[in-house]
């Protein structure tokens, strides 16, 4: 498993496509699906935590500044 400690952004191209399929997954059937497909990539799983957690954090406050229906 690959130590995140020192990384600060994605390794390579290949995984950073990975990383935004992901996310757009995320949308369409939810954050555990997301995760899932990531760990089955073998990104690892620090990155996943993080990438998830953040884009969960946005979609919250996205949506708290989105306009309701009035």
């Amino acid at each position: 498993m690959q130590d995140c400690t020192d990384k600060s952004r994605r390794e390579d191209q290949w995984t950073a496509a990975i990383v935004q399929y992901a996310i757009a997954l995320s949308d369409i059937v939810g954050i555990a699906s997301a995760e899932r497909y990531l760990l089955s990539r073998c990104v690892p799983l620090c990155v996943v935590q993080r990438v998830l957690s953040g884009h969960a954090d946005l979609r919250r406050s996205t949506a708290r500044m989105a306009p309701h229906g009035n």
